[in-house]
């Protein structure tokens, strides 16, 4: 991992960029759902919150022919200049006005907008900048460098919030973050052919639309893709209510921002578990495992919290690490055995199918938190992921799947790749 990143100039770009735009991201939608919370104290809100960040990415199946089709290095650069200016804007509002909750909604609506167009360039963007067979290291490296930089700046934070979460200080780290992820995009050096063929664009894009779909939809890909919904769906009801259930057994901020931060340490563990059973364990195994073992490790932390808060943190580190590795497993598939002129068709179909699910899953948990005890939102998660994992373990084609190392695609024939899938990848 370490060889490829001394040799490759975009990888080092790319993992700076990764790290800057992936702690902006993630201290933004924390931050987000914390703020609501904070100002209304009802889950209603924060499930609104979630809601509209899922909902654009509901729709990202719209923008995969385009993004297909576009400069990727200029995509990303595009996509991080919008965040940015979204964060900005949402400083100097706070420092001039009072912000209110719908301006927080419009702010997340654009924001994950943006990102409807930036997940889909930059898994497309890393294979064509490093070999497949070096794709699990440069997505271990991608992600390793974002959690680093994330925990880094986490304990930074704490330290100078004293456990608060003080809200101009947030805007101008989000925004500053920000603006380092756009000039670290600068140093992307990748150009690549695009088509120039402006006849019949609209009937083209249906096509290729529809040829995202035909992939997609085949074999094995179509049951990862179902199994991926499901966890977006029941992980949405808990998030929405992450924040509710921090208070009430804790009580302040403070182990709320631990928590968040802590996530990056599980995503950290995830992204060597990813990389050490790649070529050990088959990827029916890997996948069905990940998510048995995330549930079981979700319902011991949501047991664990009010008595003991230091010994949850085990578990809950557990529950996002193997949660990482299913998510990553995910997207190495989709690079591996996907045409290059297909990766962000596919990506943003199955996107699309995990953001339906994630929106209606914000509404749902917002509602549920109403009415049913804020632990029971959690074990329901819990409970569902270990059934997923035992439903994924006994259906004899993702059971049968090889390791992830020995996954192949072909970048000429896609019809060789749709046989291959249906027969179980």
């Amino acid at each position: 991992m370490m060889q490829l990143f001394l040799e490759n100039r975009n990888i080092r770009s790319l993992t700076l960029f990764a790290t800057f735009g992936g702690v902006g991201r993630g201290l933004f939608t924390m931050f987000m759902m914390w703020a609501i919370h904070a100002m209304y104290q009802n889950t209603v809100y924060t499930g609104i919150a979630g809601f509209m960040f899922g909902a654009p990415l509901a729709a990202s199946f719209i923008v995969g022919p385009l993004v297909d089709r576009w400069n990727k290095a200029r995509t990303l650069r595009t996509v991080e200049i919008v965040k940015f200016c979204i964060a900005a804007l949402m400083l100097v509002s706070h420092l001039h006005f009072y912000i209110g909750a719908w301006f927080l909604f419009a702010c997340i609506l654009i924001f994950s907008t943006a990102t409807m167009f930036g997940a889909p360039a930059m898994t497309a963007f890393i294979p064509r900048v490093v070999d497949k067979d070096d794709l699990v290291k440069a997505n271990v490296a991608l992600n390793v460098g974002g959690i680093l930089g994330g925990l880094i700046l986490g304990a930074v934070l704490i330290g100078m919030s004293g456990g608060e979460l003080d809200f101009t200080r947030f805007y101008s780290v989000i925004t500053a973050v920000l603006l380092i992820a756009v000039l670290c995009s600068l140093f992307f050096n990748h150009e690549e052919a695009l088509a120039n063929d402006k006849e019949s664009a609209l009937m083209s894009y249906w096509g290729e639309l529809g040829e995202g779909f035909l992939f997609a939809k085949k074999g094995a890909m179509l049951f990862f893709a179902v199994a991926i919904m499901s966890m977006n769906f029941f992980s949405e009801i808990a998030y929405v209510n992450f924040p509710m259930l921090i208070d009430t057994h804790l009580g302040d901020a403070s182990r709320f921002l631990l928590l968040s931060f802590l996530a990056m340490m599980g995503g950290l563990a995830g992204s060597f578990i990813c990389g050490a059973a790649e070529n050990k364990y088959r990827l029916g195994t890997i996948f069905s495992a990940s998510f048995v073992l995330s549930g079981v490790a979700r319902v011991i932390f949501v047991f664990m919290l009010p008595d003991n808060f230091v010994r949850a943190v085990i578990p809950y580190i557990v529950y996002v690490g193997f949660a990482t590795t299913v998510g990553m497993l995910f997207t190495i598939i989709i690079q591996k055995i996907s045409p290059k002129n297909l990766v962000s068709r596919v990506t943003t179909i199955t996107t699309s199918l995990s953001f339906v699910a994630t929106a209606v899953g914000a509404l749902v948990g917002g509602f549920m938190g109403t009415v049913l005890d804020v632990d029971t939102m959690f074990f329901i998660q819990g409970g569902s992921y270990i059934a997923i994992g035992l439903l994924l373990y006994l259906s004899g084609s993702i059971r049968g799947l090889p390791k992830i190392s020995e996954l192949k695609g072909s970048e000429d024939d896609p019809d060789i790749l749709q046989d291959e899938v249906a027969s179980g990848l």
